[in-house]
């Protein structure tokens, strides 16, 4: 983070007052300033505050809802009270300067009056502009510490403790399902081996222990129940007893048992209703606090209850940018970002906290993963394979250019995964993708924002690519504009030997294909008509268009199959298959108006025809041209997931 504002809030001269110092700052200077806030109210709001964040997710689209009325109010005291005068001075210029720099700025907050640790910070509204600022920012709670562990070198994977407790006496958790989701939030990376969870079954003080002198562990992922307690003015993780209820373990003792392990983990996330709340008179009282004041780099905790989507949608931005090595700071945000995607109207966006001890934001060097091994070919003659890209090398500078009617047209912006095509065994199309069911899912990185949606007024044909090359004459076995790819300059001479002609690249020559032989276009040989060529791909739910690669003549076929789960914020009920909104809402937000809202539907870049895909269609082409595959939604903002499609190309 190259541009931070850090602000120390504490107590002021008079009962009531606070002062408010800045302590960092990009040409903003150290201003201090006078704050006046009337605590009371805000402290007597926070249940119903609560209670607004968390039915927010079930609220219908509208405008602004209530409940988000209630928070930007919540939010704009906060903000009036704490950036006014030079203090708003400052931040302005920390804004420009990191604006200038094309980066964030890291808004830190050291509270050093107790009574303010309890207000949600997370809501702070800036009216002038619009935005709360953890939503544009990261925001972190800053705890001051003589020293900070260093940061910690490891190689994938990242381990992950994960524990779910769930004691008698207290409302019953589903802890199959809770494994679940974290497993559902985490699985690209588990899959890659990028991350490694473990689950500790036994969530009791003795069986955490023996855990965490097991073997290093670098995150601690508690999911269970959380309070405060107002007699001891601390807060509490219910752990598992011997008699199978609730042993409430205080956040003293919690940290007391963590320094068990080596290291000790640098990051404990608590997913538990109040685990960020705190007292009003001890500064660390609240667990998440007290934690992070122990010795513990970064907690993230929770300072409401939140929902299950919203904490899969938070887990999986959250664990997606720390396991590519961004800051904590950035990963909270990044986890914010993907509540967001969980439907319009929400606000569990303002449930995370991130406590951090000291300065610094990144918490892991993570090494990069080991690049697989290149696969071998099979053999001197492989099969012709739809992966992109030269399988021979480059001709020479001196090489003659290869012809105009084999150049390729530009790379597609968003690379498509393609799968080895296969020859024809029967009449049955390759299987589809498995079914994926993760609301909220994406696999955009977290370091690219999601393509910008679709307003009303906005064409409804398919993005014209870059401009496409005649395709050349099609016959047994020709070449096709999409599979050239690369630099390919090779040009033949020659004589016939069994059957095949020789190219040799230095003779100059030319291909006779009189006999209607196999072209060598890329490396590869074709002498089976009517390949099937398939690929699989995400089809995000976000974007206006996803390339398939495939280029299509007159008189082929595609076959297409959809599944998977995504988002629509169109109402409440937003989770929607590839068929859409099957029972006929939203036609005016349809691009293509034979189609459901919502549904898949495919379109061409060389005619303005799109058609219906939902979860499976066959379709003839009728003319030449590159296959899209979108989603049919004039304004995509809000949405998120993805679908999986397999699309076939039955060549003609």
């Amino acid at each position: 983070m190259d541009t931070v504002m850090e602000l120390e809030i504490g107590p002021g001269p008079e009962p009531g007052s606070y002062v408010v110092r800045v302590l960092q700052s990009v040409g903003g200077g150290q201003p201090t300033q006078a704050m006046t806030l009337d605590l009371a109210p805000l402290v007597d709001q926070r249940p119903l505050l609560e209670a607004s964040v968390l039915s927010s997710s079930v609220s219908a689209r509208r405008v602004m809802s209530d409940t988000e009325t209630t928070v930007q109010e919540v939010g704009r005291s906060l903000f009036d009270a704490a950036f006014h005068g030079d203090v708003l001075a400052a931040y302005r210029t920390s804004l420009a300067v990191a604006s200038e720099r094309g980066t964030s700025v890291q808004i830190a907050l050291r509270l050093t009056a107790p009574e303010l640790s309890s207000l949600p910070w997370e809501t702070l509204f800036d009216a002038d502009t619009g935005a709360y600022l953890c939503r544009k920012e990261p925001l972190v709670r800053r705890v001051p510490a003589a020293f900070t562990p260093p940061v910690l070198a490891i190689e994938p994977p990242m381990r992950i403790l994960g524990m779910i407790a769930s004691p008698r006496g207290l409302p019953a958790l589903d802890v199959g399902g809770e494994r679940e989701r974290l497993e559902e939030a985490l699985r690209p990376h588990l899959d890659s081996g990028r991350v490694e969870l473990e689950w500790l079954d036994d969530v009791s003080w003795d069986g955490v222990h023996a855990k965490l002198l097991e073997k290093e562990w670098h995150v601690l992922h508690f999911i269970g129940h959380g309070s405060y307690d107002a007699e001891t003015d601390e807060g509490v993780l219910a752990f598992v007893g011997r008699d199978g209820r609730a042993d409430e373990v205080t956040a003293s003792s919690l940290a007391d048992l963590l320094d068990e392990a080596e290291p000790t983990p640098r990051l404990v996330m608590l997913n538990s209703c109040q685990s960020a709340a705190s007292g009003t008179t001890d500064l660390f009282s609240g667990t998440a606090a007290a934690l992070a004041h122990s010795g513990i780099r970064a907690v993230a905790a929770m300072q409401f209850s939140i929902s299950d989507v919203a904490a899969i949608a938070f887990a999986r931005g959250f664990y997606t940018a720390l396991s590519y090595g961004r800051g904590i700071d950035e990963a909270v945000r990044s986890g914010r970002i993907g509540i967001l995607g969980i439907g319009r109207g929400t606000l569990e966006w303002v449930t995370p906290v991130l406590y951090l001890r000291g300065e610094d934001t990144r918490l892991f060097d993570v090494a990069p993963m080991p690049e697989p091994a290149a696969a071998k070919p099979a053999s001197a003659t492989p099969s012709r394979s739809a992966t992109p890209g030269p399988a021979i090398p480059a001709a020479s500078p001196a090489a003659p250019a290869a012809p105009a009617a084999f150049s390729a047209p530009a790379t597609p912006a968003t690379p498509v995964v393609m799968a080895q095509a296969l020859p024809v065994t029967d009449a049955t199309p390759a299987a589809p993708a498995a079914s994926f069911t993760s609301p909220a899912a994406t696999s955009v990185p977290p370091t690219s924002p999601p393509p910008p949606g679709r307003t009303p007024g906005t064409p409804t044909t398919p993005p014209t690519s870059p401009p496409s090359p005649t395709p050349p004459e099609r016959r047994r076995g020709s070449a096709k504009p999409w599979l050239i790819v690369g630099a390919i300059a090779v040009v033949a001479i020659g004589a016939a030997i069994g059957g095949y002609g020789l190219l040799r690249p230095d003779d100059g020559g030319t291909t006779d294909n009189a006999d209607d032989q196999s072209v060598v276009d890329d490396g590869f040989v074709d002498d089976e008509p009517g390949e099937p060529l398939t690929v699989d791909l995400n089809v995000p739910m976000y974007a206006d268009w996803t390339d398939t690669g495939l280029w299509c003549e007159p008189g082929e076929v595609f076959e297409i199959t959809v599944t998977g789960t995504a988002w629509h914020d169109a109402s409440a009920e937003s989770l929607v298959g590839p068929d859409g909104l099957t029972g006929g809402e939203v036609p005016e937000a349809r691009v293509y108006a034979d189609a459901n809202t919502a549904s898949v539907i495919g379109g061409f870049d060389t005619i303005p025809e799109m058609f219906a895909v939902g979860s499976g269609t066959t379709y003839t082409c009728h003319a030449g041209g590159q296959l899209y595959l979108g989603i049919n939604d004039t304004n995509l903002d809000g949405n998120s997931g993805e679908f999986q499609a397999t699309v076939t190309l039955w060549e003609g």
